[in-house]
């Protein structure tokens, strides 16, 4: 009797071993929009490469954009970018025309003569990154809080301080698969008003709290 109890006993661990490995490798999998979220982004860079120019070599940055104009900037080595490892550039002259003081920005902003920076800054960053996706989801790397999901446009989004880079779960169903976001009531307290940037339309959207937030919105149909 004796030897058959320890023999259950030896039998028991791998046991417990492979119930808890299979336990673990289930929630790293549960983190459906971190494990999605990169490849949407692949699929509408790889099927429109024109709105991505490679100036690392330059100024460590790729840039992203649809117009030409509103532009999100993303470092490829953020130990490289100091606090701006993001940033979305965009004309300045339609929010000086709406109230803008560039003199009062506070964090997270800044201006020069013709562009106004909503930035965003993540730390370190993990080394020096060969491709825009990656650079991108640095961000994330430093906090997964970054990373969202807009369940309402089907939606995923990249934290900046006063703003967000997001952009279609599926492109091809989508008519916003590019959109830019800016956060109104920093705005506001600069001066602003937000109800009237040329180029930017002014929306309340809901939170998935059941909260609302206003927001300048600048989207982009592919």
């Amino acid at each position: 009797m004796k030897k058959q109890v320890m023999k259950k006993k030896y039998f028991a661990v791998p046991a417990l071993v492979l119930a808890l490995t299979i336990f673990l490798a289930s929630c790293g999998s549960t983190d459906v929009v971190l494990n999605y979220s990169p490849g949407s982004l692949n699929d509408i860079l790889d099927a429109n490469p024109t709105l991505v120019t490679d100036n690392t070599k330059e100024t460590h940055y790729y840039d992203l954009t649809v117009d030409g104009q509103t532009t999100l900037r993303i470092s490829h080595d953020y130990s490289m970018t100091g606090k701006e490892d993001l940033a979305i550039v965009t004309p300045l002259a339609p929010f000086v025309a709406a109230g803008l003081d560039p003199a009062n920005l506070k964090e997270g902003y800044r201006a020069d003569l013709n562009w106004f920076y909503i930035t965003g800054s993540y730390g370190d960053g993990t080394g020096l990154k060969d491709n825009v996706t990656d650079s991108l989801f640095e961000s994330v790397a430093f906090d997964r809080s970054n990373l969202t999901y807009h369940e309402a446009l089907d939606h995923y989004g990249i934290k900046l301080t006063n703003g967000k880079f997001e952009y279609a779960k599926d492109a091809t169903t989508n008519d916003k698969d590019i959109v830019f976001v800016l956060a109104a009531d920093p705005l506001v307290a600069l001066g602003v008003d937000v109800k009237n940037v040329d180029g930017w339309i002014f929306k309340t959207m809901d939170n998935p709290d059941g909260t609302t937030i206003d927001v300048l919105l600048k989207p982009y149909d592919l």
